[in-house]
């Protein structure tokens, strides 16, 4: 049967279910569906399908971003794919709707300068383009004092962590962060490639058993592979066959369940991401220096930054840490040249700095019309080649945006999406210093490890603000190049040992 949601265009194709599921057997606690499709606007999201949610188990759906982790957990709670009716679905989404709070937003509403500062915001960005941009970057400066961010960074895993783990009944989840899943999942439904695809354990486990996976069914590719063009060179068609039996053999030999094994093995299909940043031009340490520096909100009797000395060379990897609403964003905006201290003196060279702030992607007002594309030849005009547009499209499909987007008003792009195009125009911009505020927030977990890998091989200096430990454990795994800075208590003191030990 297909279902059609004329308001969503999603279009669900059901195959068929699993014997003695019945929706009026109020017994069933188990979801089982065989070869199912779902499409949205003519796109594929999955294809011939299979799924067991079994009753009391917690599972962490993951895969790469918009290919439909959260379509899936949207057309369970609509029961556009069947569920029997004896089984209540309760969806929390990414972002509440109307009045009804979620337990997160509860605890974040506690704080109630926070949500002002919020409305706020809500309402200058709705006013008419071009009015009340100072207004907002002050209260965006507002925001970072607070930590908006990492309060409900930190609400989410005291509610999760605590309660998640107590859940006796069915949970399924999306999450991009490794250590959230480890501790809350005992199975993981990775979505590749169209299919989904069942592991036992937590993440850790699934990252072992899906290199282990690929590493086979790549096996059998080459095998099959090399078998067929043997047979095709020799014209040998009886030998074909026997080939393809092999495989079909092995299809009704295949002890797992809910891997389909194709009339002909395919080479495993990863979803690449790379994220580069350009050879910096050497520079004289120290690159970047704050010497006795102190600052002060003037509208904050209660924060205060005091005689802080630090600074960054070329190959410096620093990880800033300390308790929410400590100073750590404020730090990097002396370091950006953003805030200017009070007291003390910065001193640094002509170098050029690639910022990243958590709200960078939220203060996205380029224009109603300007594309990912329009907007970096506006801020990077000296391209190379024949095509200078051309040039700046290989750039963001490097770092994982699709083609398609690339002529896409930024308005219509997802958090994920912009976030993107900030690191495209950062790598465009040649640094000598990264400054990263919470990078990950947008990102999932092909392109964390992606930042990971570009930051590892980046020659310039690195300071960085994140929640995701494991991001910063790779970044601060050379001890002698890596720095802990400890934000506490209105000083910043460097941490003696390393990012695990603190």
């Amino acid at each position: 049967m297909t279902l059609k949601d004329a308001g969503d265009a999603f279009t669900v194709v059901i195959g068929s279910r699993s014997d003695g599921q019945d929706d009026a057997d109020a017994n069933v606690k188990d979801i089982t569906m065989d070869s199912f499709s779902v499409s949205v606007n003519g796109k594929e999201l999955l294809k011939n399908a299979t799924v067991k949610i079994s009753h009391g188990k917690r599972y962490g759906l993951v895969g790469p971003n918009r290919k439909g982790k959260s379509t899936l957990l949207k057309l369970l709670a609509w029961r556009k794919i069947p569920v029997p009716k004896n089984i209540d679905v309760l969806l929390v989404e990414q972002e509440g709707i109307g009045d009804d709070r979620t337990a997160l937003e509860a605890v974040v509403s506690a704080n109630e300068e926070l949500v002002k500062l919020r409305l706020e915001v809500t309402t200058l960005l709705e006013s008419p383009e071009g009015e009340n941009g100072n207004e907002i970057v002050e209260l965006y400066e507002k925001l970072q004092i607070m930590d908006a961010d990492a309060a409900e960074a930190q609400a989410s895993k005291i509610l999760a962590e605590e309660y998640l783990c107590r859940w006796k009944k069915t949970l399924v989840v999306v999450s991009h962060d490794h250590d959230f899943l480890n501790t809350v999942s005992n199975e993981i439904i990775h979505l590749h490639d169209l299919k989904l695809h069942m592991y036992r354990g937590n993440f850790d486990d699934f990252e072992s058993g899906y290199t282990q996976r690929r590493k086979e069914m790549n096996k059998t590719f080459e095998t099959y592979d090399k078998q067929m063009k043997a047979a095709k060179r020799a014209g040998n068609q009886k030998q074909q066959e026997k080939v393809k039996v092999k495989v079909k053999e092995a299809k009704k030999k295949s002890k797992d369940e809910d891997e389909e094994i194709p009339e002909a093995p395919r080479k495993w299909r990863d979803y690449a991401v790379e994220f580069h940043f350009p050879e910096p031009t050497e520079l004289m340490p120290p690159l970047l220096q704050l010497i006795e520096v102190s600052f002060g909100y003037p509208e904050r009797d209660d924060f205060r930054l005091s005689d802080v000395d630090v600074g960054i060379d070329m190959g410096t990897r620093v990880a800033i840490v300390g308790p929410n609403g400590s100073g750590k964003s404020t730090l990097l905006n002396l370091l950006a040249g953003d805030l200017n201290p009070t007291e003390g003196e910065v001193r640094s060279q002509k170098l050029r700095i690639g910022r990243y702030s958590q709200h960078f992607v939220n203060l996205f007002t380029m224009g109603e019309t300007e594309t990912p594309v329009e907007y970096l030849l506006r801020l990077h005009p000296d391209q190379q080649g024949l095509s200078k547009q051309e040039a700046v499209r290989a750039k963001l499909g490097k770092f994982g945006l699709p083609s398609h987007n690339h002529l896409t008003r930024i308005a219509d792009l997802s958090g994920g999406q912009k976030a993107r195009v900030v690191f495209t125009s950062i790598s465009m911009s040649k640094p000598h210093i990264l400054l990263l505020d919470e990078p990950t927030n947008h990102l999932d977990m092909q392109s964390i490890d992606a930042l990971a890998d570009a930051l590892d091989e980046f020659t310039g200096g690195v300071v960085l603000v994140s929640h995701d430990s494991r991001l910063i454990s790779r970044v601060c795994d050379d001890e002698e190049k890596s720095q802990i800075w400890v934000v506490e208590n209105g000083s910043v003191e460097e941490f003696d040992g390393s990012f695990e030990d603190y």
